[in-house]
């Protein structure tokens, strides 16, 4: 009771003089609170504000929950709890859990269903994160087909989750158990369907090939029904556990061998807990019922069109691979193995090269540019032997001796421009006219007849110009200046 509640039944009794049962009646009160009232000549202490309830506290969220749920029906109630206490909410976790409970949908409950030997099999991509190879990082996947009957499993690592690793995964799968299952269920994965609109659905056109050749049925689950693939769940999370818990992956080839023999000496030989026998066991009742394997494997390579830079690169995958020089800015294509890129002109083969899984390597075959190698020596060679004709008449007698002589004649030949370089070229046609006459044949010859005509008129030696800034300007070829233009003026004058 408060003071406006003692005050107004006193006025009331005391002053309207209405009774006990009447001021009852009229405030909706008992009559023991009346009587209580009356009683007292001094009015109640003040009550301390009631608390409010849990429920009450969360009145002011419930529209907001309610959509959260609507859009998000997974979201759990701790996640929800810490949404609205940003928002203001005092109350607790508990109180927010009971009030979810009856909100959220009620788990679906299914049969579990054994299929036939042979029937059925599953297949799922698990996410295991990174791994280094060389220089850079890769996404590593790891992908599992369960046989549906007897829980054979089957594992390979791989550094993408591309179209054409998952069916070469599947061939490597069905050569491992010996045989194609009749029917495969998978996730909603791009690599099989490229669309869906309720039972409309679009497969991804590759992949209904490979399935054509291999004669077995691709099953999509329905969206967000997981349980219909339990088996090859299950098997991902027994990898997880068993297999990649505490294990230190330093090389994905060497991850793949351990798990080659994980899978034979321990996945395929314990006792399942489900069918309570042993993979392997119930394998050999399964494998006489799978599909025989095609005469020749389906072509899981990469293939795609790639144009050759000039420098006879082609780009793949962030690395370079070289081809030969005369495919140069042209289009060929390009087949893409786990361990071998190949390229093609035409049905005509072109280069091949071991597939580097590191960034921005260039993976080069020194054969591909010999042939350049050897057309730019001879267009060297004759660039040289032009510049040394033009020194003097007697110069190409003088080439026809260095033949003869079984010298390397392109050597010699850039020695003695090198010497008309430091000398001029005039000293050198003399100094080759000389060695003529006494059929000295060979740099070292031009070079001491030069010297010993210098020393005979005290002449100092020239001290060749090094540009160490820029090497490259050391082999350029200057044309010499002819200086008896000069000669002619003055004797015009006189």
């Amino acid at each position: 009771m408060d003071s406006e509640l003692w005050s107004t039944i006193r006025r009331l009794r005391e002053v309207e003089k209405i009774s006990q049962a009447a001021i009852a009646r009229r405030l909706g009160i008992h009559r023991g609170t009346v009587r209580r009232a009356l009683a007292s000549v001094e009015s109640p202490p003040q009550d301390k504000p009631r608390r409010k309830s849990g429920s009450e506290l969360l009145r002011s969220y419930t529209l907001y929950l309610q959509e959260r749920l609507r859009e998000f029906p997974e979201l759990s109630g701790h996640k929800l709890f810490l949404e609205i206490r940003e928002r203001g909410y005092a109350g607790g976790l508990t109180t927010l859990r009971d009030y979810l409970r009856p909100l959220r949908p009620k788990p679906q409950a299914f049969l579990r269903l054994e299929t036939l030997p042979g029937e059925y099999a599953q297949v799922d991509w698990a996410n295991c994160g990174m791994i280094a190879v060389g220089n850079a990082k890769r996404r590593l996947s790891c992908f599992v087909m369960v046989l549906s009957y007897s829980r054979m499993l089957y594992l390979e690592f791989t550094l993408s989750q591309c179209l054409e690793d998952f069916m070469r995964c599947h061939v490597h799968a069905f050569e491992f158990f010996g045989g194609i299952p009749r029917r495969i269920n998978y996730d909603n994965l791009k690599a099989v369907v490229l669309s869906r609109v309720g039972r409309d659905i679009r497969f991804h056109p590759r992949f209904l090939d490979f399935a054509g050749a291999y004669l077995f049925e691709p099953i999509p689950c329905n969206v967000r029904a997981g349980w219909e693939k339990g088996k090859v769940e299950s098997a991902i999370k027994y990898v997880r556990s068993a297999f990649l818990a505490g294990r230190c992956i330093t090389s994905w080839r060497r991850l793949n061998e351990q798990a080659r023999c994980w899978q034979d000496e321990e996945a395929n030989v314990r006792i399942h807990g489900t069918t309570r026998e042993r993979p392997l066991d119930r394998f050999t009742q399964e494998k006489i019922r799978l599909q025989v394997l095609p005469a020749k494997p389906y072509d899981t390579s990469i293939i795609r069109s790639v144009s050759v830079s000039r420098q006879a690169l082609v780009a793949f995958d962030a690395n370079r691979y070289s081809v030969p020089f005369p495919f140069a800015g042209k289009i060929l294509t390009l087949k893409a193995a786990a361990h071998q890129v190949d390229f093609y002109d035409g049905p005509r083969f072109a280069a091949s090269h071991q597939r580097c899984y590191e960034k921005y390597q260039v993976i080069d075959d020194p054969a591909h540019f010999k042939e350049l190698l050897s057309a730019r020596k001879k267009a060297r060679s004759a660039r040289v032997h032009n510049h040394f004709l033009s020194l003097a008449p007697e110069c190409v007698d003088y080439v026809a001796g260095l033949v003869a002589s079984e010298v390397n004649v392109l050597t010699h030949l850039e020695k003695i421009m090198e010497l008309a370089g430091l000398y001029g070229k005039t000293e050198v046609a003399g100094a080759i006219s000389h060695a003529l006459r006494f059929r000295a044949f060979g740099a070292g010859y031009i070079q001491r007849i030069i010297q010993q005509r210098r020393a005979a008129r005290n002449m100092p030696e020239p001290q060749p110009v090094v540009l160490t800034k820029k090497p490259d300007w050391n082999r350029l070829a200057v044309e010499q200046t002819n200086l008896s233009v000069y000669d002619e003026l003055f004797e015009e004058r006189l």
